[in-house]
């Protein structure tokens, strides 16, 4: 009985966090000057990205889209975050 009860809570302790983990939003290292409010910060970001992607187009693998999505990110007002 104990080794059930041990096997369950390990397993819970395994799982929550990858269930948790889904519902945060992805961490970004880029913030915008002009939009105050967190959250309209990280769907103005998912937009931004999006379209940066589809400006883009298909290029060689992501080591060499950073560049350019970084430029593209710049252009729409995003700064590093420090």
């Amino acid at each position: 009985m104990r080794s059930k009860s041990l096997l369950a809570s390990l397993g819970l302790a395994l799982i929550l966090p990858c269930v948790l983990g889904g519902c945060l939003p992805p961490s970004k290292d880029w913030t915008h000057p002009r939009i105050a409010d967190p959250r309209k910060e990280d769907k103005q970001f998912m937009e931004d990205t999006q379209f940066c992607k589809d400006k883009l187009g298909p290029q060689g693998g992501e080591a060499a889209q950073k560049p350019a999505m970084d430029e593209c990110y710049r252009r729409l007002g995003w700064q590093r975050k420090d």
